[in-house]
């Protein structure tokens, strides 16, 4: 039998890609050849795969499933070049789930109906003043945007713009207003980014957690200076237990909404309150993860971690469809 291929979609680079053997995409495809595993890095028109010292060009006969890591939102017309010829294969994640989950209001009301709690969110700016006077704090973001962009810490008496700059520069869109964690003693943020990937069974585990801590931003985000740090040497075993079973659930809840699968990977943002307690405010369908931040700061500790976490989903993928 045919070892079956999974397809990478990604956009390409002008400069030659460095070996496999120096980048973690390219050590966990290597990986992956080894367990009978084939990925390929591309697009349909230029598929390649990974072999020892470099890229060699592919074919697409026996890709069963695509990995869609193509910023398609930004790039829009690249992408429908760089997907014909494979649109009728299955795409993880679809672009139902990354629609849903680009929504911020949207995925929030999905996942409460599935009992899943978040802080109280408003998305009619009519009702701002109101919802921010019962709270004492909250946080205006855009309702589609990424990297903590126009994000910004309100009380009553500020400004409640209905619109703001989001995640593509120069562009207004609609803002929300979230009810604020505070955190704990010390620190002016503490979030954390939670990579929570499938398995070829279709179970769920998360990969190691970074902490994003800021003294002065309570917007902890990497994008706006917050350092990234192992959450294990900061919070106790009992915050990073609670953690991970809630993003599991989290997984599970979004994998359960009709035209979801493959779900392969989400990126779960949590806050930690001043009780060490975490609390869910965002769900990335195309993840970053922040263990490459990690793996620069002490490689002996987590290259392996964030090479297993670029090979997990693929080899998920590969198993498709689970029973």
């Amino acid at each position: 039998m045919t070892a079956p291929d999974v397809l990478v979609l990604l956009r390409p680079r002008p400069r030659a890609p460095a070996p496999p053997e120096d980048t973690p995409i390219g050590r966990a495809a290597l990986q992956l050849a080894s367990e009978g595993i084939g990925v390929l890095i591309g697009t349909a028109q230029a598929p390649f795969r990974a072999a020892p010292g470099g890229w060699a060009r592919a074919e697409l006969d026996h890709v069963v499933a695509v990995h869609d890591r193509f910023p398609s939102w930004t790039w829009p017309d690249e992408y429908a070049r760089a997907r014909e010829g494979i649109a009728h294969l299955p795409l993880a994640n679809p672009p139902t789930l990354q629609d849903l989950c680009r929504d911020k209001l949207a995925c929030q009301r999905s996942l409460e109906a599935a009992g899943i709690p978040q802080p109280p969110v408003e998305g009619d700016p009519r009702r701002f003043a109101e919802r921010l006077a019962e709270w004492g704090a909250g946080y205006l973001k855009p309702r589609y945007g990424a990297l903590g962009r126009g994000v910004s810490r309100v009380t009553p008496g500020d400004p409640l713009p209905a619109e703001g700059p989001g995640a593509t520069r120069g562009q207004l869109e609609p803002l929300i207003l979230q009810r604020a964690v505070p955190p704990p003693p010390g620190v002016a943020g503490l979030a954390l980014r939670v990579l929570t990937q499938r398995t070829p069974s279709g179970g769920w585990v998360t990969a190691s957690h970074v902490a994003r801590r800021s003294f002065a931003d309570p917007v902890a985000n990497v994008e706006r200076g917050a350092e990234a740090l192992p959450a294990e040497d900061l919070l106790p075993r009992a915050t990073l237990d609670a953690t991970d079973a809630l993003c599991v659930r989290v997984g599970a809840a979004l994998a359960a909404l009709p035209e979801a699968e493959p779900l392969v990977e989400l990126g779960v943002d949590v806050v930690i309150d001043p009780e060490l307690r975490p609390h869910l405010i965002e769900v990335n369908s195309r993840p970053g993860g922040r263990l490459k931040a990690l793996a620069g700061q002490d490689a002996a500790r987590f290259a392996a971690a964030h090479v297993e976490a670029c090979a997990r989903p693929l080899r998920a993928l590969a198993a498709w469809p689970w029973a």
